[in-house]
């Protein structure tokens, strides 16, 4: 019944807002309809990653926004403004409660409060490590407006005209955070390329990682031969089948997700691409691979020349 209340809250209030004559208020004027409360979002959600954790930087990485609270008697019952956080369909743990006592004044002058969630406070209070984390996996906010009447509000029973952020309302009960892993591999490199179960030949040039979306990589090199530059071989056709061969091209992708390493697509012969091992020294990085028409395979050495190392890599 009290969901229905709400959501039969917000229709009502969003025809006020159609109908609204004034336009200097920032959102409709409820009052005496005597119904629930929110959290209005006035600023954010800001970080320096935007709305995402960057996972190689816990330190730097928060996220924070301000509201201003709105409820029948001009945001004056709202109590407290509480924070849960779960990780990926785990259990939640409290990230804290803000009182009334604490709230500030928005432009608007009503009561408002501004709230920051750093990597580590999230972290700490989940009792997690960066070790116990995974890129690519998310964190759900979950926030809870409570009433002096004691009555509560949350995104369970909040209309989703009220919820969206995108809307007049724009009220701030929940909030998704992806845990992220920008991708730096991209670059021009010194290679050599080895084919010790192939042709036994030898190659040397330069490999390029083009990006070509996050943590996507097309490979080219510079070698002669065919109409496409992507050579998945990276030097090993150019040593085992000439310099005017044509290279494998096709939709195949080298892939960095949170320092993972993976081969997607195929060439244009339908061939897919497999790692043998991965290794990292300093700032060389060897990969011995091999795809599914044998021999066909090398291990080639990419070499940096901006005088940092490799991240370590693995698959």
């Amino acid at each position: 019944m009290n969901r229905l209340k709400y959501f039969l809250f917000g229709i009502v209030a969003l025809t006020m807002v159609a109908c609204a004559g004034d336009e200097e208020l920032p959102f409709v004027d409820f009052e005496d309809l005597g119904y629930g409360a929110y959290p209005r979002l006035i600023d954010g959600i800001n970080g320096q990653y935007g709305v995402a954790y960057n996972f190689f930087d816990v330190p730097n990485s928060s996220i924070d926004f301000t509201v201003e609270f709105f409820d029948d008697n001009a945001g004056q019952n709202v109590a407290s403004y509480a924070w849960d956080v779960s990780y990926s369909g785990g259990g939640e743990a409290s990230l804290g409660t803000i009182t009334s006592s604490s709230f500030g004044t928005s432009p608007a002058g009503l009561p408002s409060a501004t709230v920051s969630f750093t990597f580590q406070e999230v972290l700490d209070a989940l009792g997690y490590t960066i070790d116990d984390v995974i890129g690519g996996e998310r964190f759900v906010f979950e926030g809870t407006v409570t009433k002096t009447d004691g009555s509560t509000f949350t995104s369970a029973n909040t209309s989703g005209n009220i919820e969206s952020t995108a809307g007049t309302f724009r009220g701030m009960f929940q909030i998704v955070v992806n845990i992220i892993c920008p991708s730096e591999l991209g670059g021009t490199y010194a290679a050599h390329t080895e084919t010790p179960d192939w042709c036994g030949s030898t190659w040397d040039g330069e490999v390029v990682l083009v990006e070509d979306g996050p943590g996507s990589y097309i490979i080219t090199a510079n070698v002669a031969g065919g109409d496409d530059p992507n050579d998945f071989s990276m030097g090993a056709y150019d040593a085992c089948y000439g310099p005017t061969s044509t290279k494998p091209g096709g939709n195949l992708r080298f892939q960095d997700a949170c320092n993972k390493l993976s081969y997607a697509g195929a060439s244009r012969w339908g061939e897919v691409y497999y790692f043998n091992s991965v290794t990292v020294d300093g700032a060389d990085l060897t990969i011995d691979w091999y795809n599914d028409y044998a021999p066909e395979s090398g291990v080639t050495t990419l070499t940096r020349g901006d005088g940092s190392d490799w991240p370590e890599l693995f698959f």
